[in-house]
């Protein structure tokens, strides 16, 4: 009986083992191959978009591009179908957090005013760094498409939160 009991509880060592070894797989930073290529094929879509004038309302390439219309239509080419605006693309896809944003993401960020809560600006992760800060694709005012990094001061104040659309919204 001695034996029979030990064998039952290495087996049962071994499964939850097993266990913590999936779950640590599931829950970790690292995007699965699909999504993995799924993003990169994303932003190269988007990078083919950088320099497109800022047009309010914009949502295409050759009349120009607002922020919200811009992700949209990125996001539209590899068969996401996206609410138009700011505020409603920041309710879909599942929410992350800051420290575990991936290439792809959306990120969101207030508009002109810095001490506001409210949604008002919307771009995609494009990269995250050793230090955990991340590079954006997104439409300004001024430049039109183009990248910049969270650690740019203007940014990094006016950031709100994050959505992860990739592996968390059906396809069309």
């Amino acid at each position: 009986m001695t034996i029979c009991v030990k064998n039952m509880m290495k087996q049962l060592i071994y499964i939850l083992l097993f266990s913590l070894v999936l779950a640590s797989c599931s829950s970790g930073r690292h995007l699965t191959r699909n999504t993995e290529r799924e993003a990169q094929e994303l932003l190269q879509i988007a990078n083919r978009y950088v320099g497109v004038r800022y047009v309010f309302g914009g949502t295409s390439p050759e009349r120009g591009f607002d922020c919200s219309g811009f992700v949209q239509y990125v996001f539209r080419a590899m068969g996401y179908s996206l609410p138009r605006t700011t505020r409603q693309q920041a309710t879909v896809g599942k929410k992350v957090r800051r420290n575990n944003l991936q290439p792809g993401d959306l990120v969101f960020f207030t508009g002109s005013d810095k001490n506001s809560r409210n949604v008002g600006h919307v771009g995609i992760v494009t990269e995250i760094n050793r230090n955990g800060q991340f590079y954006f694709i997104h439409v300004t005012t001024r430049a039109g498409v183009r990248i910049d990094s969270i650690e740019q001061a203007h940014w990094n104040v006016r950031y709100l939160s994050a959505r992860r659309i990739i592996g968390h919204l059906s396809k069309r």
